[in-house]
């Protein structure tokens, strides 16, 4: 018998100034206490570039940005932290954005936020071991088309 999964279906934000990306310290399952890019899941009514501007909001407090490409998507399995006998199926859609930094001021009410809160984060300085799946795999994707 094949193994459940749910598909949960996220939009998130790589936002670029100079040579650092914007990361949110991820304190819930199924991938805890790592970096990653700002954004949650899509509300199945709700369009892909509205979710994407309601996340970061929620989880950035920046509202004036731009949403300049499509950059990646992409997927990865983990056990499902809902449900034990299932997989969760975690399907990414990743917009490159840009943000005027001196006039953003970060701030998150939202739980799922660690200690290190939201930073700016050096791209040579990330590595597998630190960051979500998702954010690593927009990095090797962001990397390359920059070359």
């Amino acid at each position: 018998m094949m193994q459940q999964t749910r598909l949960r279906v996220t939009v998130n934000g790589f936002f670029v100034d100079s040579d650092e990306v914007l990361l949110i310290h991820q304190m819930t399952l199924p991938e805890i206490d790592c970096w990653d890019l700002p954004g949650g899941g899509l509300e199945p009514s709700e369009p892909i570039l509205e979710g994407l501007r309601r996340e970061i909001q929620e989880e950035t407090g920046i509202i004036n940005f731009e949403i300049d490409q499509l950059l990646a998507a992409t997927d990865s399995f983990f056990p499902d932290p809902i449900m034990e006998d299932r997989l969760l199926h975690n399907v990414n859609i990743i917009y490159q954005c840009s943000v005027n930094r001196a006039s953003c001021v970060l701030s998150s009410s939202d739980p799922e936020i660690g200690a290190k809160g939201i930073q700016w984060i050096p791209i040579n300085t990330i590595t597998p071991e630190i960051c979500s799946v998702r954010c690593w795999q927009a990095l090797k994707v962001f990397i390359t088309k920059t070359k």
